[in-house]
């Protein structure tokens, strides 16, 4: 396939087009060379309104190599400045698309697995016609797997009683959970090369139509959900995409209704949306091996974990350096990173909520039963309880809470988790006991230059030189 032309295929009538209006309301992101991101124009969230605005994106970022064009999941209803998806995220956000990453794990092996991915699409597609969702289902292929989105217009009368990002991890979950033992026959039959998950969370992204893929030639062609069948991979060449023009813009008002409330009535709300990510289903991959899931861990290339297991890991291991017992790390790593995930949602003024009897009861861990104190632990205030372990809200964070919740999560990115623990350990120990035991200077030195860049800063061993994050330089240049 012939090496694409960047600004030549975005500045195409068609392709400016596509994206714009599909990025209408969306909070868009564009992803260069070794995954640098761009999100903001200067203090805005980066929008595309209109066809033009692609190639000027493009022009102006092409110093870091762009290739792919993402937008969120929610549709907002402004975004004109940060605290539209930010402080007044809540109220801001108008509608949200549920969707289903169905993922080739090894790229060079697209060619031989495809039609396992586009299988599984097939299966959830009818599965959702049974369930009356008909006209709002499309795909999106890519260029190394498949989505299955529904259109976020499908969900009406269920959107004045619920969030719609609430709506769209539960009808997302209520599939996977439905047709997790006819996924995972398929996933089988492609050796295993295969992984499909629930990526619905507050201000995920995810690719645009007739976006080029990150890395590879091929662009992510749009699938009305009636030509699924007839996919091939020639019509993902940026030459001459074939592709359903609008298929994302297709629904029927309503129909969605009846699964969201299904969903709800059986998954329920997550106790808050910053830790939707955690919660997910994911079939394909697992830390843990029972007969309903994979015998062996599948390898693909590696990705970063997310910033919740970031955190509980660096918790964990600044405790284990400090005090030198790991089931004790464990509980405090996991505790800590369910504090500080509900903290950034509440803000500083509401933390207190996190203690009060009311606090909703779905955190991960066992209810307490037993009398439990206040101590101070590395400089932070924590409720401990008769056995040692640490308690949030009223649920204790066991060892196996942690094994469950974060280190399944490493493994899921493709890291072996002794891998991680190891790495993590060396990491932490770079840095004095002084900043270990303070929250705020381990929160700012050791955290956050870390958190969207474990592979690269501790995995790979980088320096821990501070360096300027990459909107902190854009902002000091616009």
């Amino acid at each position: 396939m012939v090496l694409v032309d960047v600004l030549e295929y975005y500045s195409r009538r068609e392709v400016m087009e596509e994206i714009a209006i599909f990025l209408k309301n969306r909070w868009a992101g564009l992803e260069g060379e070794g995954k640098k991101w761009v999100r903001w124009l200067g203090n805005k969230p980066l929008r595309i309104d209109k066809p033009e605005d692609t190639p000027f994106i493009i022009k102006k970022y092409y110093f870091l190599k762009p290739r792919a064009i993402y937008g969120t999941i929610e549709v907002f209803r402004k975004l004109d400045y940060r605290k539209d998806v930010e402080e007044n995220y809540e109220n801001n956000v108008m509608k949200a698309t549920p969707f289903i990453d169905i993922d080739i794990l090894e790229e060079d092996k697209v060619e031989k697995v495809w039609k396992y991915a586009i299988k599984i699409g097939v299966l959830i597609r009818d599965w959702l016609r049974e369930q009356g969702v008909k006209q709002s289902v499309y795909f999106l292929w890519s260029g190394a797997g498949l989505h299955v989105r529904i259109n976020e217009n499908a969900f009406n009368s269920v959107l004045r009683e619920h969030h719609p990002v609430d709506v769209a991890f539960a009808v997302t979950e209520y599939i996977l959970e439905s047709l997790r033992p006819h996924i995972l026959d398929i996933i089988r039959e492609s050796s295993y090369l295969i992984k499909v998950e629930n990526l619905v969370a507050m201000k995920r992204v995810f690719t645009a139509p007739l976006s080029l893929h990150r890395k590879l030639d091929r662009v992510a062609v749009p699938i009305d959900g009636e030509h699924i069948e007839e996919f091939s991979l020639e019509w993902c060449n940026p030459e001459k995409p074939v592709y359903d023009k609008g298929a994302w813009n297709k629904y029927d008002l309503g129909e969605g209704d009846k699964i969201a409330y299904k969903a709800l009535n059986q998954i329920g709300k997550v106790a808050k949306r910053t830790l939707l990510e955690a919660r997910a289903t994911k079939i394909g991959i697992s830390a843990t091996q029972t007969k309903e899931t994979v015998p062996t861990i599948a390898t693909g290339e590696i990705r970063e974990p997310g910033r919740f297991p970031v955190m509980a890991l660096l918790q964990a291991a600044r405790y284990y350096v400090l005090y030198g017992d790991l089931d004790k790390a464990k509980s405090f790593g996991l505790n800590r990173a369910i504090f500080y995930a509900w903290a950034k949602y509440y803000g500083p003024q509401k933390r207190t909520a996190l203690y009060k009897p009311s606090t909703p009861r779905r955190i991960y861990g066992s209810r307490v039963s037993g009398p439990t104190r206040w101590v101070e632990v590395a400089g932070e205030k924590v409720q401990m309880n008769d056995k040692g372990y640490y308690v949030m809200g009223g649920i204790e964070q066991r060892p196996e809470d942690y094994d469950r919740y974060v280190a399944k999560k490493f493994e899921e990115a493709g890291i072996k988790y002794e891998e991680a623990w190891r790495k993590a350990l060396e990491y932490i120990r770079k840095f004095p006991k002084t900043i270990l035991l303070d929250p705020q200077k381990f929160y700012k030195e050791v955290y956050e230059p870390a958190r969207d860049r474990f592979v690269e800063k501790i995995l790979n061993g980088e320096t821990t030189k501070k360096k300027r994050s990459l909107d902190e330089w854009f902002k000091s240049t616009n």
